[in-house]
């Protein structure tokens, strides 16, 4: 019987997916869970003997659970199972991982995988990577503004993304745009941006599309740029996706690369979930280490 161990955010979900529920699930489907809380210590522990890790929770469980497991740019030895009960689960999206969990868990005995790329920072006080997005302006000051919110009544995944996207909209609205200097492989491109963000996958944020034709193991990413003057066009589309509206993907300003490198005339800045604190502009490189990890896919 394959080992897999179990990482668990028990924060993530609701009381069908609690400790005893989820390593009744794995035993069942013919794998031998060993279950750890990332919420507890010693969690990184994996044994040798285990063949496989399970990520249950969402985006920001993942970008955890790479970081412990890739503590160097080497190949990520077990393949990944991805149980997304996250708020937004951009990453589970991206891989069309969707349905029932019970069906999700029988699918991996298939073995199908698809190659994850992992991009690594240089020029910051400390070394960074990124699963989804590294990127400057109204993210950064998004994921600022939200942490301020009782988020009592936004009890639903629904009802948190949709505030989301009216919190986004009040900032495109004010926001100060600034100056990036930038470099794409060997193109160079600069002027004002209210965003710039470097994609891995196609969405960011409350399932926001900035990169639609975005793949992950591809060994490359999307650039998307969002200069001033079209503020008042992209606040006019986030208040589509507030009405429920279906609306044609948004046109950024976007370039594709294997090799970047950024520098952003600001403070602002994040790497997937984490906001990430520096006080003068830097120029960063980003280096992208294709298909580190592999994850089991329907």
């Amino acid at each position: 019987m394959p080992k897999a161990k179990l990482l668990h955010n028990p924060r993530a979900g609701d009381k069908d997916h609690s400790k005893e529920n989820l390593i009744k699930l794995i035993d069942d489907a013919g794998f031998n869970p060993d279950y750890a809380s990332i919420k507890e210590e010693g969690w990184e522990q994996i044994t040798p003997d285990t063949d496989m890790v399970v990520i249950v929770g969402g985006d920001g469980t993942v970008r955890k659970a790479a970081k412990a497991i890739l503590k160097t740019d080497m190949h990520c030895p077990y393949l990944i199972g991805l149980l997304p009960f996250g708020t937004a689960n951009n990453i589970a999206k991206t891989l069309k991982i969707h349905g029932d969990i019970k069906d999700i868990v029988q699918s991996w005995h298939n073995k199908k995988t698809a190659p994850f790329d992992v991009t690594y920072v240089s020029g910051l006080e400390q070394p960074v990577l990124f699963l989804e997005g590294f990127g400057y302006g109204i993210f950064p000051q998004l994921m600022k503004d939200m942490k301020l919110l009782d988020k009592k009544e936004l009890d639903t995944p629904e009802k948190e993304l949709k505030k989301a996207l009216e919190v986004l909209k009040e900032i495109v609205l004010n926001y100060e745009g600034r100056e990036c200097i930038i470099t794409v492989d060997d193109e160079t491109i600069s002027g004002c941006y209210l965003l710039v963000e470097a994609m891995n996958i196609c969405s960011i944020g409350p399932n926001l599309h900035l990169a639609p034709a975005a793949q992950p193991g591809d060994g490359l990413l999307e650039l998307v740029l969002l200069p001033e003057k079209q503020r008042r066009q992209f606040a006019d589309h986030l208040q589509h996706l507030i009405d429920g509206n279906d609306c044609p993907d948004f046109p950024y300003q976007t370039h594709t690369g294997k090799s970047i490198t950024l520098k952003w005339m600001g403070t602002d800045l994040h790497a997937d979930d984490e906001l990430l604190e520096y006080q003068h502009p830097a120029k960063v490189s980003l280096a992208i280490k294709p298909g580190l990890m592999e994850f089991l896919v329907p």
